[in-house]
């Protein structure tokens, strides 16, 4: 590294070990004669954050989205939202809390570098037609991908927010026989197996967590 080269640092924010070791190794590829690219554990050392969308999904608490906003907070302009082709709801959800710029989990070394120095130099900024965008991709993805019926997707939906199947079926005045057949039906569509999965599929496909409850009685 020569005295003419600059550094920047990036932190990768996601809980997947292949995910962290495979942008930072990318990163580490680009290094040219003009800038270097550091890799960092911190985010508060890093010039820039890509965090991934995915965080979003895990276990389901509120507390994820918190720590996406307090990482915008520290960094405006330079959080990226690693995003997943079959998971629009969660980088829409990302960019709504203020994640400045999507960028794929396919994505090559040259275009991770162009927007990790874009968000660097002040180039990003939030657009809300990407929230729409990827809203749009969601509509798309949960109307003809799995086609869920509406009783599915009440089924799904009240799973992903954490009710019980007595509560469940209370609601769509069924017994809890039928019920249980329903979820049998929906995660043969979804392709799962157990409930932990079911609430995994759901939340990556938009669906509300355990903090939706509140909001929906």
């Amino acid at each position: 590294m020569t005295s003419d080269t600059t550094t920047c640092a990036v932190c990768v924010v996601s809980g997947q070990p292949i995910i962290v070791a495979g942008i930072h190794a990318l990163l580490a590829e680009a290094t040219d004669a003009g800038c270097a690219y550091l890799s960092t554990a911190h985010p508060a050392d890093a010039d820039v954050v890509i965090y991934d969308v995915f965080n979003l999904a895990i276990a389901a608490h509120p507390a994820n989205e918190e720590e996406l906003r307090e990482l915008v907070a520290g960094h405006p302009g330079r959080v990226l939202a690693l995003s997943r082709l079959l998971q629009p709801g969660l980088t829409a959800r990302a960019l709504a809390i203020g994640a400045a710029a999507p960028i794929s989990v396919s994505a090559d070394g040259t275009e991770l570098v162009a927007l990790v120095e874009a968000a660097v130099n002040g180039d990003l900024a939030s657009d809300p037609q990407l929230v729409t965008s990827y809203d749009a991709d969601l509509s798309t993805l949960l109307d003809s991908d799995v086609e869920l019926t509406p009783r599915q997707k009440t089924v799904i939906s009240r799973i992903a927010a954490g009710y019980s199947n007595e509560e469940i079926a209370a609601e769509l005045y069924i017994s809890p026989n039928t019920l249980k057949s329903a979820i049998r039906g929906v995660y043969s569509r979804i392709g799962v197996t157990s409930r932990a999965s079911a609430v995994a599929w759901a939340l990556s496909h938009g669906y509300q967590g355990p903090q939706a409850r509140g909001r929906s009685r």
